[in-house]
């Protein structure tokens, strides 16, 4: 049995004729995936009891598929039903392979287009081994690192509350926004107390990037590092409140007010038993409007929005819009 030092220097000097071969089975792959091709796709792999095919996202969590007939019988049911939203453009980059005789790694990153307009990046790990003349995937696993925004629009913030890269649409969606604006490279509030309250926030969520910090967080709160931050009260009487969430060793500051509020207002909604009317005023004074501007919004006389905010309180425990609105969206 070699030692560890010899499987070393031998996987540090493969062959370059062999890296391309290997590398050419990785990129054929990933086209004939492109392509929806099943039978040029299984043509890559090992047809055998012994191959693994691994999947990791947030969203999805793991899904560890064994052996070839599992695996082939997986990939064409997602190739009939259209379940793989479909590929327009990908690319890899940071390929690194390591040869030892008859097997291969690989490790490298991949970036890809969707025809839907989203777009991924994963980190992607390959075992391949040598039969006959020809290298063939025995392992793959694929972990999503990036897809899209975390849930919905947002703007990314390094360790030190830089944005990172916004886009176009979150550029857009700040201009008119009601509590946030960008200057000089950081997202800040429209007013100096509220800026305070979201500069002390960022700084918190930048102590829990990094891996085990994120996992840390979940672990104490039982859930995941996504949760509201009140800035303060508008003018109007409303509450200014901005989301976050911590995720790939950056802060994300959520810009998709409403999206976020239906989702965490559903949930409150069944903890607390509010009524619909209870809950549509709850949603507009999470917005920010004062409860005379919900009760327009809505379309109901101030008085019904009052007996609805008085019953809220009831119902939660608080007696203020601001605990109210932390109280609804913590258990969402």
């Amino acid at each position: 049995m070699p030692d560890v030092k010899s499987v070393l220097e031998q996987a540090a000097t493969a062959a370059p004729d062999e890296v391309a071969a290997i590398t050419e089975v990785i990129r054929a792959e990933m086209l004939a995936f492109q392509r929806q091709d099943f039978d040029a796709w299984q043509d890559c792999w090992l047809q055998s009891d012994r191959a693994q095919d691994v999947y990791i996202s947030t969203t999805a969590g793991l899904s560890a598929v064994s052996g070839w007939n599992a695996i082939s019988s997986h990939m064409r049911r997602a190739f009939v039903e259209g379940l793989i939203d479909k590929l327009v453009d990908f690319r890899h980059e940071g390929m690194q392979v390591s040869l030892s005789g008859d097997m291969a790694w690989v490790v490298h990153e991949t970036f890809s287009v969707f025809e839907s307009g989203d777009s991924s990046k994963s980190f992607d790990t390959r075992v391949l081994e040598l039969h006959g003349r020809r290298w063939k995937i025995v392992y793959s696993s694929f972990v999503l690192r990036k897809d899209n925004e975390p849930d919905g629009l947002a703007v990314g913030l390094d360790q030190k509350g830089n944005v990172i890269q916004p886009s176009p649409a979150a550029l857009e969606v700040l201009r008119d926004h009601p509590f946030l604006t960008v200057s000089h490279g950081r997202i800040r509030a429209h007013r100096r107390e509220w800026d305070m309250a979201l500069q002390e926030a960022i700084a918190q969520a930048a102590r829990h990037h990094g891996w085990f910090e994120t996992h840390k967080f979940a672990r104490d709160t039982g859930g995941p590092a996504d949760y509201p931050v009140i800035l303060g009260q508008t003018d109007e009487g409303g509450i200014a409140v901005v989301h976050v969430s911590i995720r790939d060793c950056l802060t994300f500051v959520r810009l998709d007010a409403d999206r976020i509020l239906e989702r965490r207002l559903g949930f409150a909604q069944t903890v607390f038993g509010l009524s619909d009317g209870q809950l549509r005023i709850a949603h507009q004074i999470a917005l920010g409007k004062s409860l005379k501007g919900a009760a327009l919004k809505i379309g109901i006389s101030i008085n019904t929005a009052r007996t609805h905010l008085s019953r809220l309180f009831e119902k939660t425990g608080v007696n203020t819009q601001a605990a109210l609105v932390r109280m609804l969206l913590s258990v969402g």
